[in-house]
């Protein structure tokens, strides 16, 4: 074996727990097409063809007419219930994270995902226990980033770290992509149902494997030479072998300004991804009136560039910083503009264009392969202040920041109660963008890519 092989495939296989968590997280928002009763949605949203006309197309029409008589709100809820779950879990997973194994705390994450995605048709037919399997499904996914975070602390060699860190989130925006284009294809063809009874099972996959080859640090991983081993190692000096034996340093965290600028940044600044995320398949349908096939395909194009996009982006930031054109903190503040501000722009101009579905659909495909740009901005700072306890601060920083989650599906739902207007969504666009460039202020302000000193804390006696 190459001395690259066994920390590349331990992040190859990080990014497929992304592309799992994050695929099971966004099928529900093309499964529920088919989960809902037609008659009821054209009912309800009459008002919607005298807001985009597009003449004698009719590729909106909902093709499949579902079982169940849900209203918007109840619909919007049955999004959202999951971020409300992640949301509720974000701090202790975090917490888990750095205390127990690592690898262990992944697996469990993935499986229970992975069953609990098996139980929605069953659980469909009662919509009180739609909504605990998803609040459950959310609480329990909501140890993958903070996981990942404490992984990627032990195992990407700092030189490499935007590079690999780009690598593995790269698997959300895949795991975006293969979901929304499968769930497509498998609600055309087998029916609802189906959606989640495939994209269930196939995670169990990775959890053999996983389960089997891979260990929770370098140190105690079996397939892996002895030079790749102290390559690792030796990268992260400051890391701590036995987190679990380390004291946090609460009072020292909470009085660190990059701590606040990173919580605020985490809080606002993820509004236009999990906005696009969760209600873009909603408007492409409702406004710019695409079928499901075609909603599937457009919806999914952003997360496909942004796999490819998002590695190249790490590189670039890692390049600049090894020739000293830009420092760690100048190269995640580059980042968080990007994730920012051009997505706001197109955001803007989006409202203002109406119904003009060229214009429209290239702005939304162009806002979501920027606000990708998270993933090698705010969202990896944490193991840029503190390696040692990125899983915790990943905990604490995300928790607020899967806000948005919950309270978006759940704002346009109730907004588009009587129907689905421009004026309506013109609204929902503006929530966004205040909170993305007010991210951008503070993070440029007081932000920073530097270990702080309070990662050093020695650990306790044992």
């Amino acid at each position: 074996m190459t001395a690259e092989i066994v920390r590349f495939l331990f992040a190859i296989m990080l990014c497929i727990a992304n592309m799992i968590i994050y695929g099971l997280k966004v099928n529900i928002a093309t499964a529920i097409v088919g989960m809902v009763k037609a008659k009821k949605e054209d009912e309800l949203h009459m008002d919607v063809h005298h807001e985009c006309d597009f003449g004698v197309d009719d590729s909106a029409k909902v093709d499949i007419d579902g079982p169940f008589d849900w209203s918007a709100t109840e619909q919007g809820l049955v999004v959202s219930i999951y971020f409300a779950g992640y949301l509720i879990g974000m701090f202790p997973s975090g917490y888990f994270a750095d205390r127990f194994n690592t690898k262990n705390v992944l697996l469990i994450c993935v499986f229970a995902n992975a069953i609990l995605t098996m139980l929605v048709p069953v659980a469909a037919h009662m919509l009180v226990v739609l909504y605990i399997v998803r609040f459950f499904t959310g609480l329990l996914s909501a140890a993958n980033l903070p996981v990942v975070n404490v992984l990627v602390g032990k195992w990407v060699v700092y030189e490499e770290k935007s590079m690999w860190v780009a690598i593995i989130y790269a698997g959300t925006s895949l795991g975006t992509v293969v979901s929304i284009l499968s769930s497509g294809i498998i609600l055309d063809s087998l029916g609802w149902e189906a959606v989640f009874y495939i994209h269930g099972s196939l995670p169990l996959i990775w959890c053999v494997l996983f389960y089997l080859f891979f260990a929770d640090n370098p140190e105690t991983q079996r397939y892996i030479s002895n030079k790749e081993r102290e390559y690792i190692v030796s990268s992260y000096g400051h890391r701590q072998l036995e987190s679990a034996k380390m004291k946090v340093p609460w009072k020292e965290i909470f009085k660190s300004v990059p701590f606040w600028a990173l919580l605020y940044t985490n809080t606002f600044g993820n509004f236009c991804w999990y906005f696009l995320l969760t209600q873009l398949p909603l408007y492409m349908n409702k406004i710019l009136r695409f079928n499901i096939k075609s909603n599937a395909a457009l919806s999914c194009t952003p997360y496909f560039i942004n796999a490819l996009v998002n590695p190249l982006l790490g590189k670039l930031l890692d390049w600049g910083r090894q020739k000293n054109y830009w420092s760690q903190t100048v190269g995640r503040k580059i980042a968080v503009f990007i994730s920012c501000i051009p997505p706001c722009t197109c955001l803007v101009i989006i409202m203002y264009i109406g119904c003009d579905r060229i214009g429209s659909t290239v702005l939304l495909i162009f806002s979501i392969v920027l606000c990708g740009a998270i993933f090698v901005g705010h969202l990896c700072n944490q193991n840029d202040l503190a390696p040692n306890y990125a899983g915790i601060l990943m905990g604490i920083t995300n928790t607020p920041g899967t806000i948005s989650a919950f309270i978006l599906p759940a704002m346009v739902g109730a907004l588009m109660e009587s129907g689905h207007t421009m004026a309506r969504w013109r609204f929902v666009f503006w929530v966004n963008i205040v909170a993305q460039v007010s991210a951008f202020v503070v993070f440029v302000i007081f932000g920073s890519g530097e270990i702080q000193s309070w990662n050093y804390i020695l650990p306790t006696e044992a």
